[in-house]
């Protein structure tokens, strides 16, 4: 029989060419102000922002473009300054048109946009005491699956933490998913995003929190993904690549906002923040040496997986690393024996360790990162 279990998602989600056609209608159904925040590549005049405006003007919308969205990780000055410019503008929708960074943004914004007090007392642990304003995401990436989490991964550099401020309202009210909005992703951004996106279809399969609608989201997307990204690296203008690899980013948020994550991604944050690295970059490098540390409990899944690689699947994750020119370690970072001891540190409070197959303990991350650095 199988055991109790409860699953999150979107309230609509839409995927297909065409799909952020629709952005004016579904705002219009939501609210009469809608707060964009978009990323810089599409703010330039007859790109994708200037489409998301005439959409909602058009269904009778008034569109309101936030003028600093992130141009890197989102950190806890730029969400405020969002909550501030969507409360002075009384939207009551939010629209995000991007990236991990951008997503994360815009719905940190719309989350919080009814609460009290400053962005970073929820981001130290202070509870999100009502709903906010609803939230529609269309991502332009095909990587961190954010348009279907109920966390918003933020920076606070003074700290140098990062973590998430978590809330199931969170969730996206309308996922716009398409894939045409992918094509002029550049191709590293492409490698590391596509690698952050199988990293979490990979942990969500294993962790502890898997159930098993979550293993079908999470293999199929692990299936969409490895079949897909090296291609959507080689020809950015692969529509079929690009569909497939947006669709696996968005099936692996599913999962792991269900089944959360595991050691790769309570790794990557204090690393990511300390030493400027992009998040993906991070979870490709981690992820070989945290499959090879699971393989003792989590072997049963990996043998599915390498049935889908053709190959032992840790070997495969190790060589399409290298197809898309991801380097094998940290070893450029020049990162100290005292540093190591700040990532442990760091690194063993974080909610993604604790849903790790294996449990893993200082000396463990120490051995996991000792090769790497």
């Amino acid at each position: 029989m199988v055991e109790r279990f409860t699953l999150l998602t979107s309230g609509k989600i839409t995927f297909g060419a065409g799909a952020a056609e629709s952005v004016g209608n579904e705002a219009a159904a939501l609210g009469r102000k809608a707060f964009i925040v978009a990323d810089r590549h599409f703010r330039e005049r007859g790109g994708a922002a200037e489409m998301v405006q005439n959409s909602c003007a058009k269904a009778g919308v008034e569109p309101i473009m936030f003028d600093s969205p992130p141009a890197g990780e989102p950190d806890l000055d730029t969400v405020e300054r969002a909550r501030h410019a969507l409360g002075s503008a009384r939207c009551d929708v939010a629209i995000a048109l991007g990236g991990g960074s951008i997503l994360d943004t815009a719905k940190a914004a719309a989350g919080l946009a009814r609460e009290a007090g400053h962005v970073r007392e929820y981001f130290d642990g202070r509870p999100v005491g009502s709903a906010g304003i609803p939230f529609i995401a269309m991502p332009t990436t095909a990587g961190s699956g954010a348009e279907a989490t109920v966390n918003a991964v933020l920076s606070d550099p003074s700290r140098q933490i990062k973590q998430s401020i978590r809330d199931n309202r969170f969730l996206a009210r309308v996922i716009l998913a398409d894939p045409r909005l992918t094509l002029s992703c550049p191709p590293r951004t492409t490698a590391d995003s596509g690698m952050d996106a199988l990293a979490q279809a990979i942990e969500s399969f294993t962790s502890l929190g898997a159930n098993p609608m979550t293993d079908a989201l999470a293999f199929e997307a692990a299936q969409l993904i490895l079949h897909s990204l090296v291609p959507a690296y080689r020809d950015g203008q692969n529509l079929d690549a690009r569909s497939d690899m947006l669709l696996g980013s968005l099936m692996a948020g599913i999962a792991l906002t269900n089944a959360r994550l595991g050691a790769i991604h309570g790794l990557a944050h204090p690393l990511g923040i300390r030493w400027h690295i992009p998040h993906g970059r991070i979870c490709a490098i981690l992820l070989a040496p945290v499959m090879r540390f699971n393989e003792s409990v989590a072997g049963a899944k990996y043998a599915r997986l390498s049935d889908l690689a053709g190959e032992n699947i840790i070997g495969h994750v190790e060589r399409l690393r290298d197809m898309l020119d991801i380097p094998a370690d940290l070893k450029e970072y020049h990162i100290t024996a005292d540093e190591v001891e700040w990532v442990v540190k760091e690194s063993l409070p974080s909610g993604s360790l604790k849903m790790n197959p294996r449990p893993a303990r200082a000396e463990d991350l120490r051995a996991i990162l000792a090769p790497l650095v």
